[in-house]
């Protein structure tokens, strides 16, 4: 059996766009003699669609695309994903179409993992066809894990829809040639990719054989089809070595781009402190948009350091984007003495830093209502998991590009930036790490950023205990102060802007809303 393997990058509904590229597909895998086409889970509705699966119209018209897909499915067969509604619920589905009929949906029964989890009921789970004189099983997403056997299947065909998060890809290459070992079948994984808000879908579709070997593996984070021969003796390929920050790159890439372009948004607009944060922000922004769709901001004020403005005009140079200067030491002078008259001298130094921050804030979302442009957050995680951030301050923005990784990536993503063109000047890259803020001379100097990342990753990602990382050699009472520090951070986490999603556990709201045990 001949079968077409469609990795595409779908829109939440963009009903009419995900159909002309459904089209296109079934077209050319017919001029290639497939038997069978096969999509990603959801490819007609976009995914994921969250509180859109319940509303009837959205399940209408996805059912009415189905439709339109089928009068062009003549002489083949074809798999396609949609959220159907029947009776109980809305329901994850892949149709089965021969020959221009609508033969039978076959809905996906786990829950545990999808992000659209809430807006959908368990279906039946994996359900066989028949086709070419093969067993076909046909399964949805988690599904895979859960069937034992697969009843002697010739071949399994997995509609996915999983998104990318570090380490994700080489985890799922495992489980998928351990499935097929066991299974003793060729397993087709079929995977959509593309950015939707802050979900980022990496694709990676994959061919193993009954010997759990790779024979096809289609690229990460692009749209590609790929065939393979079912019956055919096919090489095995060796899976190649995922490289963690070549595919945080990759991804951060595709979500900026798909969040402009499915948005049609025009220009891109951040603010250039002269530090790591706010530079690889940039460059990521012009690896994405281009230099001509990135403007940024210049706001230095009297706690910048000498090199702060000289760095972010060689970093604009390099990238060849639009630098302005708005100073803000006489605006906030201006500003605090109208308050002092109101309310007295501020009792705090932190009460002027957060004013300050404020204050560039308010002129940066002026500047992009101004030009229309998209204001970007460039926080990390680890500012955002501490709460070494200020409220309505830089916690805003439109997305936050950086906010799922942790300071330690960050640096690691800025020297593969630098390892194919010295973008990032060196003066950053090798500068400490600043705030730009007044430091309380009674506040206990925090730990090294490396440090902090080191525990905050076993509490976050690991789901470590306290007493866990004190056995790991780790000091009580830093690690006693970390967790206080994201406690209180919970209201920072709760008011901050959209993050692009990269690990296990990004701090958004799901986050916080965890009981207290387990965060």
């Amino acid at each position: 059996m001949k079968i077409a393997i469609a990795q595409l990058n779908y829109t939440v509904g963009g009903f009419e766009q995900n159909k002309i590229k459904i089209i296109d597909a079934i077209s050319q895998a017919k001029k290639e003699g497939a038997d069978l086409v096969v999509f990603a889970e959801s490819a007609i509705s976009g995914s994921p669609a969250y509180s859109l699966l319940a509303r009837y119209n959205f399940l209408d018209t996805a059912e009415e695309t189905l439709v339109e897909i089928a009068a062009f499915c003549d002489d083949i067969a074809v798999l396609v994903g949609l959220p159907v509604m029947q009776s109980g619920g809305t329901y994850c589905a892949a149709a089965y179409i021969k020959n221009r009929k609508i033969l039978r949906y076959i809905t996906k029964k786990s829950k545990a993992a999808d992000v659209d989890a809430p807006y959908i009921s368990a279906g039946k789970g994996c359900e066989y066809i028949k086709l070419a004189g093969e067993k076909v099983a046909v399964v949805l997403g988690g599904d895979l894990y859960n069937e034992a056997t697969y009843s002697d299947a010739d071949t399994i065909i997995v509609l996915g829809a999983d998104r990318y998060t570090q380490g994700r890809i080489e985890r799922r290459y495992d489980t998928l040639a351990r499935k097929a070992y066991v299974a003793d079948a060729t397993l087709v994984y079929v995977n959509q990719v593309g950015g939707s808000e802050g979900v980022v879908y990496d694709g990676s579709s994959a061919v193993f054989n009954a010997q759990g070997r790779a024979v096809n593996l289609l690229g990460s984070f692009v749209e590609e089809i790929a065939f393979v021969d079912t019956t055919a003796t096919n090489q095995e390929i060796e899976v190649p070595y995922q490289d963690k920050i070549a595919n945080v790159r990759s991804a951060l890439r595709l979500a900026i781009s798909d969040y402009f372009e499915k948005q049609n948004l025009s220009k891109a607009c951040l603010v250039l402190s002269g530090g790591i944060d706010s530079s690889v922000s940039a460059v990521m922004l012009v690896d994405a948009l281009g230099a001509d769709r990135v403007v940024a901001l210049q706001m230095p004020t009297k706690y910048s350091d000498d090199h702060s403005a000289a760095d972010a005009e060689e970093l604009a140079r390099s990238l060849g984007i639009e630098l302005i200067t708005v100073p803000l030491n006489d605006i906030y002078r201006s500003s605090l003495d109208t308050i002092v008259a109101a309310i007295g001298e501020p009792d705090s130094q932190r009460l002027e830093d957060n004013f300050q921050m404020r204050l560039r804030t308010a002129l940066f979302m002026a500047v992009c209502e101004k030009r229309g442009l998209v204001p970007i957050n460039t926080a990390n995680k680890t500012e955002l998991a501490i709460g070494a951030l200020t409220l309505y301050g830089d916690t805003a923005g439109a997305i936050s590009i950086l906010g799922d990784l942790y300071k330690s990536d960050v640096f690691a993503l800025a020297r593969h930036l630098n390892s194919e063109r010295r973008v990032i000047p060196e003066h950053i890259m090798l500068k400490n790490p600043s705030s730009e803020l007044h430091v309380e001379k009674d506040e206990a100097p925090l730990p090294s950023y490396e440090e902090i990342d080191a525990i905050l990753y076993r509490l976050l990602e690991c789901w470590q205990s306290r007493d866990e990382i004190i056995e790991a050699g780790f000091d009580e009472e830093i690690v006693d102060r970390v967790r206080r520090s994201m406690y209180d951070a919970l209201n920072h986490i709760y008011q901050f802007s959209p993050i692009v999603e990269l690990s296990t556990m990004p701090l958004d709201k799901s986050y916080v809303d965890l009981p207290k045990g387990q965060q």
